[in-house]
C-alpha cells in the first residue's frame, strides 16, 4: 500500500510515477523566489491533467516544511486531475530551513518527524508517502547534518523512504554516509539533481551503495534536446545500473510549466523526451525508471 493525498492506493495503482516534482509551492522569501511560487491551483490542476493524458498516474510533491507544503491544497489537485498525489515530511537546505528548528532538541525534532509520520498532519491527519533532506551546494552545514543524522534515525525506526536535495547534484556520497551511519535504509534512499553533476563515475559510486538516483532536470536543455542526458542514461544502462534510476522533472518554477506560459510542461518526459530516449535505450529500460523503480523505492510498511 502507498500513502497519497487521497488516500491508500495499491501497488498496481501507482503506475508511472515522477518521483521529484512540485505542484503547490510558496517560499518564502520572494520576491527573489517569484519564480517558484506556484501557487495558481487551477494552473496545477491543469498541468497536472497534461501530465494524466500522457499516461501519468502518480506525482510526488517534494516540497517540505517551510517552503509552502500545503497538502490540503494537493488533495484538491489530486481530486480534480483524478490522479495520484504524494507529499513528504522533512526540510530542505539549510537556507529554507524553519526558525524555529534550531530551538528543537534533537529529541524533540526526532519527535516531530516521527508524529508527521505516524500521526499525519493538518485536520485532515494526510500521511506522508516520503521524507526530505537536503544539502548546500559543495558542502554539508552542521544543521543540515544534524536534521540527516536524525531523518537516518527516522527512517531506520519507521523504514519511511527518502528522496534528497543535492544541490546542483553535489554531496550525495556524503549525505549516504551520514545516513548509513544512522541506521537508515539505502535502498529506499533517492538523491535528486546528480545529473547535474554530468559525472557518470560519482553517479555510479552512488548507485553502488546501493541507494537510487533521479535524472530530475531534464528538460532544461531543450536546445540541445537533452542529449548529454540521454547519453549519460544510456551508459548507466549499459553499465547495469537501470534498477536505480528514475526520471522527472523537478519543474518547480512557472518558466517550466505551460500553465504559467512556461516549458517544456509536465508530459514533457512522456511525450518528446520519450521519442528521443528510446532510441538510445530500450523500452523496457525506460519504463523501469517510470514505473517500476519508483514503486520499489517508495514500497514500505
Amino acid at each position: 500500500m502507498y500513502r497519497t493525498v487521497r488516500g491508500f492506493i495499491e501497488n498496481d495503482s501507482l503506475g508511472t510515477t515522477f518521483i521529484h516534482e512540485h505542484l503547490y509551492v510558496v517560499p518564502n522569501d520572494l520576491p527573489k523566489y517569484e519564480d517558484y511560487t506556484l501557487d495558481d491551483i487551477d494552473r496545477s490542476i491543469a498541468e497536472v491533467i497534461s501530465f494524466k493524458n500522457a499516461g501519468g498516474n502518480t506525482i510526488v510533491d517534494l516540497t517540505p516544511v517551510n517552503y509552502g507544503r500545503n497538502p490540503l491544497v494537493l488533495k484538491k489537485i489530486a481530486e480534480a486531475a483524478d490522479i495520484n498525489v504524494m507529499f513528504v515530511t522533512g526540510f530542505h537546505k539549510e537556507e529554507f530551513q524553519p526558525k524555529w528548528m534550531e530551538k528543537l532538541s534533537n529529541e524533540a525534532l526526532y519527535d516531530f518527524l516521527l508524529h508527521e509520520i505516524t500521526e499525519g498532519v493538518t485536520s485532515a491527519k494526510l500521511l506522508p508517502a516520503a521524507m526530505k533532506i537536503g544539502t548546500s551546494f559543495n558542502h554539508i552545514t552542521e544543521s543540515e547534518k544534524r536534521v540527516i543524522r536524525i531523518a537516518g534515525k527516522v527512517q531506520h525506526e519507521t523504514g519511511i523512504p527518502m528522496i534528497t536535495h543535492c544541490d546542483k547534484g553535489t554531496m550525495g556520497l556524503e549525505q549516504l554516509e551520514l545516513l548509513k551511519e544512522n541506521g537508515a535504509d539505502l535502498t529506499h534512499v533517492c538523491l535528486s539533481h546528480v545529473d547535474l553533476t554530468q559525472d557518470i563515475n560519482y553517479i555510479e559510486k552512488i548507485c553502488q551503495t546501493g541507494a537510487s538516483i533521479s535524472f530530475d532536470h531534464i528538460g532544461r536543455e531543450l536546445e540541445t534536446k537533452d542529449s548529454k542526458k540521454i547519453s549519460m542514461l544510456k551508459q548507466l544502462v549499459e553499465e547495469g545500473f537501470e534498477d536505480q534510476i528514475c526520471l522527472a522533472g523537478d519543474m518547480g518554477r512557472k518558466k517550466y510549466l505551460r500553465a504559467y506560459n512556461g516549458k517544456p510542461g509536465l508530459d514533457y518526459i512522456l511525450t518528446e523526451f520519450r521519442e528521443r530516449v528510446l532510441e538510445a535505450i530500450p523500452e523496457r529500460s525506460y519504463k523501469k525508471m517510470i514505473q517500476d523503480n519508483p514503486r520499489r523505492i517508495l514500497s514500505w510498511e
